[in-house]
């Protein structure tokens, strides 16, 4: 027999899954946006959507807080197979080729192409797992899932309209998205890996180098929901203009939480 949705819009709570291939992160969160509780899972190395799967199955039955119902259920996918196409590029009957020269494509790879983003003219195109995608809707029947990066470019282009050069180090614990804006037009945004404070100094001066940022002019701004004194110190060694970004943990619960 069919098991029942567990959505009730009545229902005082949210959730919202964020999954990436090291860790996965539940946000149960109120009308406003305040997260409630968050467990989270960081695992030993990259897992493919079948661990994936059983990682979440499990955390169902451990956690008595997810067998309750929510008001509302969203999906955010946070890995490294996705690309930002300009809308004059975009075409929808070749959507895997924007991923295939990033990522070796199985049949049973699904395509997704998020809205899209404002002011932006561009949108992304990525992975979204189909066994993942199945099972929540199993679970709390049609939601709404996107890529992290769409959350992130929207809220960033309106930050960015104003500067000439604009560098947004969105950093977490062993990613950081780099994403570059010149007068308002994004150049790149791309997710780098890192395990030490060399690794975010590597990427950034070779990605702002290559397009022509001049470590002396252009400003740079930290996003991380706890401030790594090293990270900032190496960095400041080359960058003028460094600084993080005011409630950094605000802004990127909010991306999850909306």
């Amino acid at each position: 027999m069919q098991q029942p949705k567990r959505i009730n819009i009545q229902a005082l709570h949210k959730l919202s899954v964020l999954i990436h291939q090291d860790g996965l992160c539940f946000y149960i969160y109120d009308r406003d946006g305040a997260v409630v509780q968050k467990l989270a899972q960081t695992f030993k190395h990259a897992l493919n959507p079948i661990e994936l799967l059983d990682e979440i199955q499990n955390s169902y039955v451990r956690e008595d807080i997810l067998q309750q119902e929510f008001a509302s259920f969203s999906l955010v996918y946070h890995h490294d197979i996705f690309a930002i196409v300009p809308d004059a590029l975009y075409n929808e009957e070749t959507a895997p080729d924007y991923l295939k020269y990033n990522t070796r494509l199985l049949k049973t790879d699904v395509v997704s192409v998020d809205e899209p983003i404002a002011h932006l003219e561009a949108r992304c195109v990525y992975i979204a797992y189909s066994n993942l995608n199945n099972y929540f809707h199993d679970v709390y029947g049609a939601f709404e899932y996107n890529h992290y990066s769409t959350s992130l470019l929207t809220s960033l282009t309106d930050k960015a309209k104003e500067q000439q050069y604009t560098v947004y180090l969105t950093i977490e614990e062993s990613y950081f998205y780099l994403t570059l804006f010149k007068n308002g037009v994004l150049v790149l945004h791309n997710i780098y890996p890192q395990e030490a404070p060399e690794d975010v100094l590597y990427y950034t001066m070779f990605a702002t180098s290559h397009n022509g940022f001049d470590p002396e002019v252009m400003d740079v701004i930290i996003i991380q929901d706890a401030k790594n004194q090293a990270t900032f110190d190496l960095l400041y060694t080359y960058i003028r203009n460094l600084s993080y970004l005011e409630n950094s943990s605000t802004f990127l619960t909010t991306l999850l939480c909306a």
